[in-house]
């Protein structure tokens, strides 16, 4: 009986019956591996029908299988896996690169042309490995690119010249208003009517710099966008003519004096100066709103804020930050030109190494040793400098920790050069001098080269371990005690490596 509405498990194509799914998966995917299945036992039937099919079956072209991997019994293995491929588990050959597989790691389908080779648009669906499936063109990629960057570059200029223009018409309507002020200010000053002509006056004035929005027409605040009311009041700004609101909290405009205004952009081209006029005894104040307050000072404070020399705290971490940079790009080298003269004498034992390559070493190991005092040195100095405020407090804290963690984690691993490389074997005359030579670089001999710069790392490492047990006790007022583990486990690491120190100096150490 005849199943209906059958599909293949492979493309989900649907057919009528089971035998035409069984000529599609023969024909199209290939599973028939017998070539010779479609003979004369259907080409004898009765009514004629099968022989016909099989001449057509025979027309098709099939896919391309001189590539596939020939499944020998017993010796086969699935490529992924490695397992033996039998009966049970079974012996698929991968359709593209035609290596045998098990059913498991076979589960992928990939568009292939007759020839076996990757055709997304005709090819049709056959199985393939994982290999295949994630190498196929287009499987990594992250679709077409199209290079915006002229475009861009011509909006971000469009905006900067809006800006510039926005700003210098601020500008210029910032000195008209206060040179304007300032000379209604020098003319009614001492007059009885003073109070009356210079409001009048100036009112006329800021309504010249720039047109005022009328008020009666605006129900909200231009900047935060709350209504009007008999709480919250309606203010023109003097430079740009939006009305804002005066809410001290959400800061949408300001009444500021003159003098700190002119001081604030000293670089404008004002009639007056600001020392010689006395500008910051003058009772005028002008109503600026936020936008452009930030527009014409905030640039100008950033400028002078960089201008300024750095503070004692700052100034240490910038030469700190230098050091740490020598130091970040020494040691590698040093590093792996000791791993290569370990290398050399783990390959030959009786091979003595090069005096060069040792002095090169000794030199890096001397530059670093110093570069690590150094660095200890500014740290110390920049925990003696008094905070200004808060803020300073807690980054000197935070660098002090820093410090001692970066210390403990780049010294460690700077060692001496390696017992390993001391030369053995019978001394003679002629080598009497090389092996002396050699020998001044070594810590077995300790000589008084080696002495000092033993004393040098054990005085680093004492004063780390002062800084970290000192950052341990504030951590314990602060009760940050997962950060009390780490140090902890720093200071043992510090202590462990001072105890080694102290005992390759023994009496050459400190009293």
């Amino acid at each position: 009986m005849d199943l209906e509405n059958v599909s293949c498990p492979i493309c989900l194509r649907k057919f009528d019956n089971l035998q035409a799914l069984n000529k599609h998966l023969d024909v199209e995917h290939g599973f028939n591996d017998n070539e010779d299945s479609l003979g004369s036992n259907e080409g004898s039937m009765a009514n004629g029908k099968a022989t016909k099919v099989s001449s057509n079956v025979d027309k098709v072209q099939k896919l391309k299988r001189s590539h596939w991997e020939k499944f020998q019994k017993g010796k086969s293995h699935c490529q992924a896996c490695g397992r033996a491929l039998n009966n049970e588990i079974g012996a698929i050959n991968c359709k593209k690169c035609g290596k045998l597989h098990c059913r498991r790691h076979l589960p992928n389908m990939i568009k292939l042309d007759l020839s076996a080779r990757y055709e997304p648009e005709h090819g049709k669906w056959y199985n393939c490995c994982h290999d295949c499936f994630v190498n196929k063109p287009g499987y990594n990629d992250y679709g077409k690119a199209i290079d915006l960057t002229q475009e861009f570059f011509k909006l971000r200029n469009m905006k900067k010249e809006d800006k510039n223009l926005r700003l210098l018409q601020l500008e210029n309507r910032f000195v008209r208003l206060v040179n304007g002020l300032i000379t209604l200010y020098n003319k009614y000053n001492g007059s009885i009517i003073y109070n009356l002509k210079m409001n009048n006056e100036m009112s006329k004035l800021e309504r010249t710099v720039t047109p005022w929005r009328d008020d009666r027409s605006v129900l909200y605040c231009n900047i935060c966008s709350e209504p009007f009311g008999l709480l919250l009041r309606k203010h023109h700004c003097r430079l740009c003519g939006m009305i804002v609101c005066d809410n001290a909290y959400r800061n949408c405009s300001n009444q500021i004096d003159i003098g700190y205004l002119v001081s604030a952009a000293s670089d404008l081209p004002f009639d007056y100066d600001i020392e010689k006029n006395s500008l910051s005894e003058i009772p005028v104040s002008v109503r600026l709103c936020s936008h452009c307050i930030s527009m014409i000072f905030v640039g100008r404070k950033f400028s002078k804020d960089v201008e300024m020399p750095l503070s004692g705290i700052f100034a240490k971490y910038e030469s700190m930050q230098n050091i740490s940079k020598v130091i970040d790009s020494l040691l590698p080298i040093f590093e792996d030109s000791l791993n290569n003269l370990k290398l050399e004498t783990v390959k030959d034992s009786k091979r003595v190494p090069d005096p060069k390559n040792l002095n090169e070493l000794a030199r890096l190991r001397h530059k670093l040793l110093g570069s690590f005092n150094l660095y200890n040195t500014l740290t110390r100095q920049l925990i003696c400098i008094e905070p200004r405020n808060h803020v300073e407090r807690q980054l000197q804290n935070s660098i002090k920790t820093a410090s001692a963690a970066y210390i403990n984690e780049k010294i460690l691993p700077l060692k001496s050069l390696p017992a390993i490389l001391n030369p053995e074997g019978p001394k003679t005359q002629k080598d009497e001098p090389e092996v002396k030579k050699l020998s001044q670089l070594m810590i077995e001999n300790l000589t008084i080269k080696e002495v000092k710069e033993l004393r040098q790392e054990l005085m680093v490492l004492k004063e780390q371990s002062y800084l970290i047990e000192s950052t341990i006790q504030d951590y314990k007022k602060q009760r940050r005690l997962e950060e009390i583990v780490t140090l902890n486990k720093n200071l043992e690491e510090l202590h462990s490596r001072i105890h080694t120190v102290q005992s390759k100096l023994g009496d050459n150490g400190f009293s």
